[in-house]
């Protein structure tokens, strides 16, 4: 124990002395800027939501009528032969169809429904999915975004560092110019965080009812650059 106790003192005794040269060594004299750069970035895909339902007397048959619905609207989605394109399966939900009518609980039957979220990077088409699912006799369409994949968000941001790098070199010239100094090597360069505003999306919500209601023209959609912003932070010496 006695050993132990003296390596301790040792080890404790070591640290102090370690921190103590650190304290001794010369703080680095420069200039630090923050260089920026803010960029466009184009809306390289989008998506919309279609929702097919049903009410039958039975939950069963409720269900496999939905499904039947469903499946001929993604077919019919699915020869679009859009590029780039996938689907995803967001909900399926079965619940009894019920109303209140003079404070008495009135069942009408159960109601199915399933929606998909239908993807693609060819965004001017995103109006013929609406069209497509409308005649297939879709109830709902809703959820309609366009908006950056982060592959294109990466490339763009690797993009902004150079321009970033080169804003704060040119802003630590003229910082050294206003002083009086001549700029000497560039000591320490970091990236900051990017930022990204949010943006409110383009939004679209129809009903599309099958009975009776003529099947939806393919609208335009409209998409909206989004703004990246990237800064460094640059440590440069002066003569």
């Amino acid at each position: 124990m006695k050993n132990l106790a003296q390596i301790a003192a040792l080890l404790l005794a070591a640290t102090f002395v370690q921190a103590a040269l650190a304290d001794e060594r010369p703080l680095v004299q420069g200039i630090t800027v923050t260089g920026d750069c803010l960029t466009k970035v184009a809306q390289d895909r989008g998506a919309v939501t279609v929702t097919s339902s049903t009410v039958q007397a039975d939950a069963r048959k409720a269900t496999e009528d939905a499904i039947s619905r469903h499946e001929r609207v993604k077919s019919d989605v699915s020869a679009l032969n859009l590029k780039d394109f996938s689907k995803q399966t967001l909900s399926m939900n079965v619940n009894e169809e019920c109303e209140y009518n003079n404070n008495r609980r009135i069942c009408t039957g159960y109601r199915a429904s399933i929606s998909t979220r239908f993807e693609t990077s060819d965004i001017a088409r995103l109006g013929d999915i609406i069209a497509a699912a409308s005649k297939s006799g879709t109830q709902e369409i809703s959820g309609l975004t366009t908006f950056v994949s982060p592959r294109a968000m990466q490339t763009a941001r690797e993009a902004c560092l150079e321009t970033a790098t080169r804003n704060a070199a040119s802003k630590a010239l003229k910082l050294a110019s206003g002083a009086g100094v001549s700029l000497g090597k560039l000591i320490n360069l970091s990236e900051q965080g990017s930022s990204l505003p949010e943006v409110p999306q383009p939004a679209f919500r129809g009903r599309a009812m099958a009975d009776g209601v003529s099947a939806m023209s393919a609208p335009s959609i409209d998409t909206q650059a989004e703004d990246l912003q990237v800064s460094v932070v640059a440590l440069y010496a002066f003569n």
